[in-house]
């Protein structure tokens, strides 16, 4: 996995690793999974329309094409929930007392990693909007860091973004406090 592949300072402790909410995988998933029955509700339709209707669609000549179309649309929804499920696995942030290390898998092959220190985040927020993630307690944590605009970032349906921001600010103001008395870091 790509998280051993991250090497750690002297002494850098991770505090935290979050991947985002169950529930986030789980609608993605639910919309493949509904998509993989698309061809049999089709099917179905299409019979009950024979079986109701005085007009009659043969479906007889061309069941091996149906086999066919049915089966390479069931490969493409399951390539599309293993993307999905990659996607949901890769996608890592990594809380350490000196930095956030933020790793974003954007497709099979193209990955994002981005590492931020704590003493240059200068304002960190969350966002928690609608029902659904208010009752399951997920959000969108958005962090600003001292220099170009490139380096904001944000993430969307992370668990507990409350929490995450408490962990976030107290590792920070212990890094600065750090910083600033030399004695603390031997």
């Amino acid at each position: 996995m790509l998280f051993e592949k991250i090497e750690l300072e002297k002494n850098e402790e991770i505090l935290k690793m979050v991947r985002k909410h169950w529930f986030i995988i789980a609608a993605e998933l639910f919309g493949t999974v509904m998509m993989a029955f698309f061809p049999f509700f089709i099917l179905a339709a299409v019979a009950g329309f024979n079986h109701y209707s005085s007009i009659h669609i043969n479906i007889g000549n061309h069941t091996v094409f149906i086999v066919y179309a049915t089966a390479a649309w069931l490969l493409l929804t399951t390539m599309s929930g293993f993307m999905i499920w990659t996607h949901y696995y890769l996608d890592l942030w990594i809380i350490t007392d000196r930095r956030i290390i933020l790793i974003d898998q954007i497709h099979f092959f193209n990955r994002n990693v981005s590492i931020f220190r704590l003493e240059r985040l200068q304002d960190i927020e969350f966002y928690i909007k609608g029902i659904i993630p208010t009752f399951l307690n997920f959000g969108t944590i958005k962090a600003q860091t001292a220099g170009a605009f490139e380096s904001n970032f944000k993430t969307n349906g992370l668990p507990n973004p409350r929490e995450l921001q408490a962990i976030i600010q107290k590792a920070m103001d212990q890094r600065l406090a750090e910083l600033h008395n030399p004695s603390l870091l031997e």
